[in-house]
């Protein structure tokens, strides 16, 4: 419970989720961020509802290895 506790007090809520295993958590985001790179997540609460892992649109973090970057033609205006 220090854990939630510290998230209200710093006025992050925290994230309900599925772990792979079937366990039900409740984290900070930071710890969501975590269990997603580390493919522990099946499922977490979105304020839209549930998000499943593999299916629903998940926002990706930049990588060395670009994997996560704009891959599409440049729309950037130059002058």
């Amino acid at each position: 419970m220090q854990e939630r506790r510290s998230l209200t007090s710093s006025g992050q809520k925290p994230i309900e989720l599925i772990m792979t295993d079937g366990s039900q958590l409740q984290v900070s985001p930071s710890a969501l961020d975590v269990l997603l790179e580390r493919d522990r997540v099946t499922k977490f609460k979105r304020m839209s509802g549930w998000v499943t892992i593999g299916i629903d649109p998940v926002r990706g973090r930049r990588r060395t290895d670009n994997s996560y970057l704009y891959d599409g033609p440049e729309r950037r205006v130059t002058f």
